[in-house]
């Protein structure tokens, strides 16, 4: 696997380990339609025009549905805490033009899948642009029959997983000559909750997302 980028063949934006994304301009997350499967390069994300999440639970994922907004993936009380990082905003508007930002996976064998259905991405990232700091969540549905394998294709990736209330956890942490930089994903409750960082890996950030988000 290689090491991320946040602005294609410009900026570097590596991400870091822990735990999701929230409001910049305008505050709200972005929800994608699939796209093509074909580009597996790690800065690029969905090119397709964002849609409004569907408020009708997939019976394929249970009573799951994609959260309408990054706002809601956190408590309110560690949404503030995530406001008041330095350095970092939720979803500005340059996370807005596809290919600048990049999703909640780098994995070569996982970022196809994930953009091959809908999902909800939040940024918490520079305001200004690309930079060597921040991280994103990409939550999405995964079906109850495959959520088994996401587990093995994170396992085979390297990444320790173990089960943590209703799901499994599954987390990687690397570190290079550039920054300290990682991902960590969460399948359970009819979700695929995923998150890349670098420098950026605030204490309990996906534990609160999941705590949110799945019932225990």
């Amino acid at each position: 696997m290689t090491r991320p980028r946040w602005l294609p063949a410009v900026l570097l934006l590596v991400l870091v380990t822990v735990s999701g994304c929230s409001a910049g301009a305008g505050g709200n997350g972005k929800t994608s339609a699939p796209t093509s499967s074909g580009s597996t390069t790690p800065a690029e994300t969905s090119t397709a025009t964002p849609v409004a999440p569907s408020a009708t639970p997939d019976p394929t994922a249970g009573a799951a549905v994609i959260p309408p907004d990054c706002e809601s993936i956190y408590s309110p009380a560690y949404l503030e805490t995530l406001r008041a990082s330095p350095g970092v905003v939720l979803n500005p508007e340059w996370t807005a033009t596809p290919g600048q930002a990049s999703l909640g996976t780098k994995e070569d064998t996982l970022l196809p899948l994930l953009e091959s259905r809908a999902h909800l991405d939040c940024f918490w990232v520079a305001p200004g642009g690309g930079s060597g700091m921040g991280l994103s969540t990409s939550i999405s549905l995964a079906a109850s029959d495959e959520q088994a394998s996401l587990v093995s294709q994170l396992t085979a990736a390297g990444f320790g997983c173990t089960e943590q209330g209703n799901g499994t956890r599954c987390a990687v942490d690397r570190t290079d000559e550039y920054a300290s930089w990682g991902e960590t994903h969460f399948v359970g409750g009819g979700l695929w909750i995923a998150t890349s960082y670098v420098e950026f890996a605030p204490d309990g950030y996906t534990d609160d997302i999941v705590k949110t988000l799945v019932p225990a």
